[in-house]
């Protein structure tokens, strides 16, 4: 009978173990390494935050052994948990204030990355079983790099190597003494610490009164218990990448990927790093798509600083498309056999709705007869409205229906009155970069090796597609007068095909060569007239900038 009673209680732990370890919540998807097209590291997530992976070379000995000595001195003896530092944490507690903790850095590691920060017992245990797991799976030093990866330094900084470019504008390496015991000091209260100087001073100096106890900082001690000196970077990331990497996590999250315990999670994306150069300090908002030929994103501009905001302007913004239509609207009308049509260029005058409408050209520039080439090489209006009204103005309705475009049969559609996303225009002018396929981009090309699939479909006619393309050489002919970018093609080192556009509030270039598209919108988010000539002529700066990096 006592046999059987003990097995009984044996299963009974056994079952009431896990229990408590499947009612704790894992976060499987902790650890996500995001690459560029050269396969080099543009971001390291730690439970959603954006880190960077810690390399051993980067912290010396000396500074390790600071943070060793305050944190875990027996982190390279232990497997994981000490039941020792968990009596003498209970005894600390109760009769002074000792800065050494019950948890090991293996399992504040483990808290940081893989459990929420719940005061249950239950998470602690699961804390300890998950600490004791990665001691079987992970070096010591391998683990060290990731805790120091995964820490909190406020202000949304996480990560030893984003808190010292955020904080002192500096590596890990060039770190002073007095500069890594001030973060040993702050990761204990970062919130309080980072904001206020004073308490975030005296606690680096008790720190440092431990270390000098523990005889590590004798000949330093006077130079690090002076008033810490911040040289805050609030750019520590660059801002181009980090629009990005907001991109790739949301795709990310949508594909509803389930790791496993300690699993690198390894994207892989198209990123091309050298757009981060692109950078323009200006009072007015722009944005920048960048997509291969396979149909993958390698760059994303939200707008001119992320730290300023974070909207995505490029991903989300809607506004008004203005001339880059007219590709749109030539594709209707070569279908319908208005190919070789010719129009005088003059002000037009015509009534709709009962009202008399004239029609100019914001350059003031007209011509006796115009063909649909140098009408687009011009960006003629008076040519796009013509056609429009004589192909019946549903037909553009219905064409940009095909992309879920909902318009209304307007005139003034000619000329661009409808409002979509950068990112749905830059889709749209894909197919003549493609040759036909309109497609639904990519920010991730694989996730640990597999492989993702760009979706494509032919929705027009290929031929006419084509024609499209051959037309949008015309915009930078520099022998059109008066051609749109034709004074762009002494500054680009390849061929491009593409087309600007100017409303009262936006301007654009949307454009490719044969190896990269680039979208590039400029205007004022609060809707404020483009007066300024710069900021009009902005894209184009801009789309020689993204064009000859590659």
């Amino acid at each position: 009978m006592k046999r059987k009673a003990f097995i009984i209680s044996i299963i009974s732990m056994v079952l009431l173990l896990l229990i408590i370890l499947l009612s704790v919540p894992i976060n499987t998807n902790a650890r996500i390494l995001i690459k560029d097209k050269d396969n080099n590291e543009i971001a390291y997530l730690i439970n959603a935050n954006k880190s960077n992976l810690i390399n051993p070379n980067e912290i010396n000995e000396e500074y390790l052994s600071y943070i060793l000595a305050i944190e875990d001195k027996d982190f390279y003896s232990h497997n994981g948990f000490s039941i020792k530092r968990i009596i003498k944490s209970f005894f600390s507690n109760i009769t002074s204030n000792n800065a050494e903790g019950a948890s090991t850095i293996t399992q504040q590691y483990i808290k940081n990355t893989y459990l929420s920060n719940e005061k249950k017992i239950s998470r602690k245990l699961v804390e300890i079983y998950l600490a004791i797991k990665l001691e079987n799976k992970m070096e010591k030093n391998e683990i060290l790099n990731e805790y120091l990866a995964s820490i909190y330094f406020g202000h949304s900084i996480y990560g030893l190597k984003n808190a010292a470019r955020y904080y002192y504008n500096k590596e890990i390496k060039d770190l002073s003494k007095k500069e890594m015991i001030s973060f040993i000091a702050l990761w204990n209260a970062p919130t309080i610490y980072s904001n206020n100087l004073e308490k975030w001073n005296k606690k680096k100096n008790q720190i440092a009164k431990i270390l000098l106890d523990k005889r590590l900082i004798q000949s330093s001690y006077d130079e690090i218990i002076t008033p810490i000196e911040l040289n805050i970077n609030t750019s520590y990331i660059n801002s181009n990448r980090m629009f990005y990497i907001d991109q790739v996590i949301n795709e990310f999250n949508s594909l509803s990927y389930c790791g496993k315990f300690n699993e690198l999670i390894t994207i892989n994306t198209k990123y091309n790093p050298k757009t981060e150069v692109i950078s323009k300090e200006l009072d007015i908002s722009y944005s920048i798509i960048g997509l291969d030929k396979t149909g993958y994103y390698t760059c994303c501009i939200g707008d001119q600083n992320y730290y300023k905001s974070s909207f995505n302007i490029a991903m989300n913004g809607i506004r008004d498309i203005g001339s880059t239509i007219k590709p749109i609207l030539y594709y209707e009308a070569i279908k319908c056999g208005f190919e070789n049509t010719t129009y005088i260029s003059s002000p037009y005058s015509f009534t709709y709705k009962n009202k008399l409408t004239t029609i100019t050209n914001s350059n003031s520039n007209y011509f006796n007869k115009i063909n649909m080439r140098t009408a687009l090489a011009v960006s003629d209006n008076i040519y796009a409205i013509k056609i429009h009204l004589n192909l019946g103005m549903y037909t553009l309705v219905n064409h940009l229906k095909k992309y879920n475009i909902t318009s209304s049969p307007y005139p003034s559609l000619a000329l661009g009155s409808v409002g979509m996303s950068l990112n749905h225009l830059a889709r749209i002018y894909f197919q003549f970069f493609s040759e036909g396929y309109y497609i639904k981009p990519r920010f991730i090309s694989s996730i640990n090796g597999l492989k993702t699939v760009v979706s494509k479909e032919i929705i027009n006619d290929i031929s006419i597609i084509n024609k499209i393309k051959l037309l949008l050489e015309a915009p930078f002919d520099s022998t059109i007068p008066h051609s749109t970018c034709g004074y762009l093609s002494y500054r680009l080192k390849d061929k491009c095909y593409g087309k600007s556009g100017l409303t009262d509030y936006d301007s654009y270039l949307i454009g490719f060569n044969e190896n990269n598209l680039y979208a590039v919108w400029c205007g004022n988010i609060n809707n404020n007239k483009l007066t300024n000539s710069t900021y009009k002529a902005l894209p184009k700066e801009l789309f020689i900038e993204a064009m000859n990096i590659n």
